[in-house]
């Protein structure tokens, strides 16, 4: 009699609370239907062709679909944004969990396994919870065209220390006569129609206006109650002030970029692009040889040279629990140490797992430099608002960089001014 009312109460403990509760699931039990968003490009092809495959294969009752993340607003606006969401670190993850769209990874049970083989530095608490698996790094450095700092009289070996160092390169290469063809030779670039794209883009600006306060100052204060940037003490009108007079020496947008070959420094290079190396004019631009990789510049010698730390941070958005849980092993599937390598080296990013640190292929010579640019980085700040903060600063940037209407010091007060009053009141 004992035995069979102890069976009944298991049988209602398994219709009750589930299988879980008794035994792990196996990669079989999982049945569904999952929709992955990522960025447009190499991600999707990477996905489609390895680890899709892979992770079906491994989980046979299960689909992914794919689709492109430059709509997530609009999707979560509508209410239907995907299971998981290949987003950047920073402002994201805050945004969402402020919104309360997406998944505290504590939720689940083995979260710390996956948590404790990736770096600290990659681990951004938001609201003091875990909102995202950062899944991939990258940060910047400045690029240079090793012919034309020849043309121009510079020394490829010796690539611009400081500031001052490369506004006076610019101007020697931009004053190069122009090729046959007529086109003309600039001394720089900046991604300027990117100004008008979202706040992603202050990642790509941030670096020099870090060299110049020697990452003392970014936006926000500690807390993210107030910014910071309009304290002189930050230089934020000494970075408006930079850019502008580098401006002279740089074409109105990036319709001619630095792989036109006409185009002498680039500021904003991050290790994830390095594949555009290969569609240069011509033939590809091998980094070492017709490519000089250098710190971004600094204010003075001896300062340290800043960076961004930047990358993809992977997010569950909540639904149900049980497709929540279908997701975190998407997820998990992702991060398992031979799919993660296999991501960086086709995404061309750097690792975030522990495991990885240290491998072979992150010490080759072209890559070498970003991984060493790490340990001077600064993570995108883990603000809502900061999107918005970086569209305004943007904003005002076109004023005084561009189209020279106000001064940097003008800029600065109207920038710090409509932040209070539109985004922080």
């Amino acid at each position: 009699m004992r035995k069979i009312v102890a069976i009944l109460l298991m049988l209602v403990v398994v219709v009750l609370v589930g299988p879980d509760v008794l035994a792990d699931k196996t990669a079989e039990d999982y049945n569904g239907k999952i929709e992955l968003m990522l960025p447009k490009g190499d991600y999707v092809d990477f996905m489609k062709d390895y680890l899709l495959p892979k992770f079906e294969e491994e989980y046979p009752n299960m689909e992914v679909t794919l689709s492109n993340g430059e709509k997530i607003d609009t999707r979560i606006a509508a209410g239907d944004p995907p299971d998981v969401y290949a987003g950047v670190f920073g402002y994201q993850p805050a945004k969402y969990a402020k919104m309360g769209k997406i998944v505290n990874y504590e939720q689940f049970a083995d979260h710390k396994q996956i948590f404790a083989n990736i770096a600290d530095n990659y681990i951004t608490k938001n609201f003091n919870k875990l909102y995202y698996v950062p899944w991939n790094a990258t940060t910047q450095l400045m690029i240079y065209n090793k012919e034309l700092f020849k043309k121009a009289g510079l020394d490829p070996e010796d690539p611009p220390e400081t500031l001052d160092e490369f506004l006076t390169a610019a101007k020697k290469i931009d004053s190069l006569p122009d090729r046959e063809d007529g086109s003309k030779i600039y001394g720089t670039v900046f991604w300027n129609e990117a100004l008008a794209w979202g706040g992603w883009y202050w990642t790509m600006l941030a670096p020099t206006y870090y060299n110049l306060n020697q990452g003392q100052y970014q936006l926000f204060n500690d807390y993210g109650t107030d910014i910071v940037f309009d304290k002189s003490e930050a230089r934020m009108d000494e970075f408006f002030s930079f850019v502008r007079k580098a401006q002279e020496y740089a074409p109105p947008n990036m319709e001619k970029n630095f792989f036109s070959r006409d185009i002498g420094m680039w500021l904003q290079f991050g290790y994830g692009w390095k594949a555009n190396l290969d569609e240069a004019e011509g033939k590809p631009m091998k980094i070492g040889e017709d490519v000089g990789v250098a710190p971004i510049p600094v204010a003075k010698k001896g300062d340290t040279p800043y960076s961004t730390l930047d990358g993809r941070a992977l997010m569950i958005f909540r639904s149900n629990p049980e497709q929540e849980k279908i997701a975190w092993e998407l997820v998990k599937f992702m991060m398992r140490e031979k799919h993660n390598l296999a991501a960086c080296k086709k995404l061309g990013q750097l690792p975030t797992l522990k495991s990885l640190q240290n491998h072979p292929y992150f010490q080759r010579p072209e890559t070498k430099p970003f991984v060493e640019q790490l340990k001077s980085t600064l993570p995108n700040e883990p603000y809502a608002e900061l999107d918005d903060v970086a569209n305004i600063l943007q904003k005002v940037y076109v004023e005084t960089v561009i189209d020279k209407s106000i001064t940097p010091e003008e800029a600065v007060a109207k920038a710090a001014r409509e932040v209070r009053e539109k985004v922080l009141k």
